[in-house]
């Protein structure tokens, strides 16, 4: 365990120097509008799904508004894929609880590595990665780009309480995280979503707002987990996670911090927000989602 623990360490230093070397983006808002339309349209992972909207709601109400389910359709073949099985694998790793430092076993890590290996597999991640190197903005040594990903994406960071190391750009996203106050941050996997409403431990409210980008439907919400709340998060139903990571960090690359505006494969442009945290000179992802805005 020690020694997995230091080869971890040392991994994610070089991990982080090649983040670092990524900040200063060449990508157009032209260029950026061609290339998520390609990956939207090559998403040949993505889950065909059935929702039922219901009723609109507004951000921060928590009055139901849809007494049934919004996934009414059974995604369970889409999720026996490679990608989406090395997704289910991570959703157990993490501590929910902000103020609960983060420790993983030997099978824990390897099961990141898992992830990345499997979404590099894919034509989404591929195209991306091609895309980045003929701008500059990434190696063209596959190994070297799987380690800038695992860097941004699970390398730990502290943030929400002084000194606990608590977070990941991954966690966050595709999880969630519970402030001492019962609130919820983070939160934006479908995927998740889905587990947690077959368990009984999501219940829908109604939508905000909604948007179809050809291949996937954005759909924004207030949020009540577990009893716990979030005035509003956001959700791209039907996106493979290669492509979810493949938009994210498109977007980490191109315009951190910044409006990213993308494109759905039927042409439907829409912002999509990866929000970084430096954490010991460090820029990693914190968020990775659509917005309305």
């Amino acid at each position: 365990m020690k020694l997995i623990a230091i080869v971890s360490v040392l991994v994610l230093a070089i991990g982080a120097s090649n983040a670092k070397s990524l900040r200063a983006s060449t990508i157009t808002d032209a260029e950026l509008l061609t290339v998520s339309k390609d990956l939207h349209t090559g998403d040949v992972n993505g889950a065909v799904l059935t929702l039922d909207l219901q009723s609109q709601t507004a951000a921060g109400s928590m009055a139901d508004v849809a007494p049934g389910p919004i996934v009414v359709s059974d995604p369970l073949a889409d999720f026996a894929k490679p990608t989406f099985a090395a997704f289910q694998a991570l959703l157990n790793n993490y501590q929910k609880n902000v103020t609960i430092q983060d420790t993983f076993t030997a099978q824990q890590l390897a099961e990141e590595v898992a992830f990345i290996d499997a979404v590099m597999e894919t034509s989404v991640m591929q195209q991306l990665h091609t895309f980045l190197v003929s701008k500059g903005e990434a190696s063209a040594d596959v190994a070297v780009f799987k380690q800038f990903l695992s860097t941004i994406w699970f390398g730990r960071w502290s943030e929400f309480v002084a000194g606990v190391v608590a977070s990941s750009g991954w966690e966050h996203t595709n999880v969630f995280e519970r402030l001492e106050d019962n609130t919820i941050v983070g939160y934006h996997s479908w995927i998740y979503l889905y587990n947690e409403q077959e368990d009984g431990d999501f219940n829908y409210l109604g939508y905000i707002d909604t948007l179809d980008t050809g291949k996937t439907t954005v759909v924004s919400m207030p949020v009540d987990l577990y009893g716990s709340t979030k005035a509003v998060t956001q959700f791209n139903f039907g996106a493979s996670p290669e492509l979810e990571l493949a938009l994210g960090t498109l977007c980490f690359v191109a315009r951190p911090d910044l409006a990213c505006v993308v494109s759905g494969s039927n042409g439907a442009a829409y912002n999509w927000d990866t929000h970084t945290v430096t954490y010991n000179g460090v820029q990693y992802v914190e968020s990775s989602h659509p917005i309305f805005e």
